[in-house]
């Protein structure tokens, strides 16, 4: 990539940050470099003089690397994860394509999110000569590369390109979220399975008034039919939302309204409301509530689906804490304030 600017239009968010990262490398090798030495370091592999980026490189019919990092002694092949989790038999295709390369090859995992890879491909001999895993016993569930630690090696370049790349960083949510006890809650599932276990007290209140919930995915709550019309309350943490009005700072602790479908006064409730309020419990945590980004449209839309009405959002920062016993407190409480706050919208149609 010699001109960022002739880009395809028709590139998709992942190949548009592999082009954009090539590009980056090529026009501050010492970066490059860097990245080279921070992968087989950090895997106990000797490092070697990085010469060039390519994405997507064409070197196998079946399968093209999101990048390659060239070096004297042998090639990094690159899988970049933005979003997606990384399914069973991903790596077992590179190793593949690593084997046969005539140059020595390593296969790097670079993630923004969670990866589940089987215990039985890290554990084989392929693994064993390709990966490069990072060794940090701190971090056993996370045998892949985290974009925020590559974030902190852009960051400090003097480049204005690098600080440029930084805000291009920002925007895909690779900035590292500084918080001494919570930090990785989005990129190591540990962590996550942590703040799952801080639901308790929440499952608990609910079950008390006769209301199913359940943990869901990493670190999400499931809270269901907890009212006749509202099908499911669904309790998550997100690193960023769509709606760019919001105080609220990021990353969020977010609660969906899912309404029945065919509760059209219900649906109709929520349209186009724009409101925030404090928590009883903590009135250092504000509430802000939107309607659905599909708002009106909902109202020509037939059917028995449940349809998103509206989200509610805080900042994360402020309900997380050191102290565990206050935070599951936290956590009540906004759950406790959303509810009361959708039983009134249902209180005032009736």
């Amino acid at each position: 990539m010699s001109n960022i600017f002739l880009l395809p239009p028709n590139l998709n968010k992942k190949e548009r940050f592999a082009a954009s990262w090539e590009y980056l490398l090529e026009n501050i090798p010492d970066l490059g470099q860097e990245l080279v030495d921070f992968l087989t370091q950090r895997s106990g592999k000797r490092s070697s003089t990085f010469i060039k980026a390519v994405s997507y490189p064409f070197i196998s019919s079946d399968i093209q690397p999101d990048l390659i990092l060239e070096c004297q002694d042998f090639d990094i092949i690159c899988d970049h994860r933005l979003e997606s989790e990384l399914n069973k038999h991903s790596l077992d295709t590179y190793f593949t394509l690593a084997k046969f390369q005539e140059k020595k090859n390593y296969v790097a995992l670079i993630s923004n999110s969670y990866c589940l890879i089987s215990p039985e491909i890290l554990a084989g001999q392929e693994a064993q000569t390709y990966y490069l895993q990072p060794y940090d016993d701190t971090n056993s569930s996370m045998p892949y590369f985290c974009w925020q630690d590559i974030y902190a090696l852009v960051a400090q370049k003097n480049e204005r390109l690098a600080h440029e790349f930084i805000e291009y960083m920002h925007f895909m949510d690779m900035q590292p979220w500084q918080h001494s006890a919570w930090g990785q809650l989005f990129i190591n599932p540990d962590v996550a399975s942590s703040f799952s276990e801080q639901w308790s007290p929440v499952i608990e209140y609910l079950q008390g008034l006769g209301i199913t919930s359940k943990r869901s995915g990493y670190s999400a709550l499931e809270i269901i039919y907890p009212l006749p019309w509202l099908q499911l309350l669904y309790v998550y943490v997100a690193r960023s939302i769509q709606h760019i009005d919001l105080q609220a700072l990021s990353p969020y602790l977010v609660a969906t309204i899912w309404i029945k479908g065919d509760e059209m006064e219900q649906i109709r409730a929520f349209h186009g409301i724009s409101e925030q309020f404090t928590l009883p419990e903590n009135n250092e945590v504000t509430v802000e509530i939107r309607a659905s980004l599909a708002d009106g449209l909902w109202m020509m839309k037939t059917g028995n689906r449940p349809k998103l009405a509206a989200t509610y959002y805080t900042s994360l920062d402020r309900i997380v804490s050191t102290d565990r016993k206050q935070m599951q407190k936290n956590l009540l409480a906004f759950t406790k304030a959303v509810f009361a706050h959708a039983k009134s919208i249902s209180t005032a149609i009736s």
